[in-house]
Order: structure tokens, then sequence, then C-alpha cells
């Protein structure tokens, strides 16, 4: 029952993470077409994105998912600050309804992340 519980929290957590993530992207693709440039961090995160998914591969070859994901950040960071230095005219300040939304989409992510860390922390304790 409390694994129900649980899983519920989370569940809601992650919807609600999705529907901030859409609204991000609908309001990024509103201002490109209204400016035609990128909100500064836009490189930062393709970058990242891209270092984490060669990072993966890099964790199945070591056999140590933090290794990977560690190498996945640090290549994800080099690409994404290069692109962001290569591409500097092209970018804009955040809008205020940018900033506005970053920061409701970094409180749900981070209470989902403080909710998985008591979760590992209650598996490891009590061995569930």
């Amino acid at each position: 029952m409390n694994y129900l519980i649980l899983m519920i929290i989370i569940l809601v957590i992650l919807l609600a993470g999705l529907v901030m993530s859409y609204f991000a992207l609908k309001l990024k693709k509103e201002e490109y077409k209204r400016t035609g440039k990128y909100p500064r961090g836009h490189y930062m995160g393709q970058g990242l994105a891209i270092g984490i998914a060669i990072g993966i591969p890099i964790a199945f070859i070591l056999n140590n998912i933090f290794y990977g994901y560690m190498a996945g950040l640090v290549i994800g960071t080099i690409l994404g600050t290069r692109n962001e230095k290569k591409h500097e005219n092209e970018l804009r300040p955040l809008t205020p309804k940018e900033r506005e939304l970053r920061k409701k989409m970094v409180l749900i992510f981070g209470a989902l992340f403080i909710l998985g860390i008591i979760m590992f922390v209650a598996m490891v304790r009590f061995g569930i």
C-alpha cells in the first residue's frame, strides 16, 4: 500500500514536470518565431542532452553507471559551452515568463530528485 502511494506521488510530480516542459517548449518556439533567436542556455541544454546520450554507452562499456554519467556530463558541458560561445550573437536573454517557468521546473524536478534520494535511502536502510 505504501508503495502505491509513493508511486502515485512520483507519477504526479513527473506529469507536472512533463506539462511544464511542454509549456516551456511552446513558449520557446513562440519567442523564436517572434525574435528569431534562442534563449541563453539553449545550446547548453542541447549539449548536455547529447553528452548524457553519449555517456550511456560509456557506462555500459565501463560497467559503471556513475562514470558513464559523469563522462556524459563533462562531454555535454564542453559541447554546450562551445556552442553557446559559437552562437552568442544568436542568443537573447530570457523573458520574464521564461524565467518564471524555469524556476517552477527547477522546483518540480528538484522535488523529484529529493524524493528519489529519500526512496533510495529508505530502500538501503530498510531493505525494501
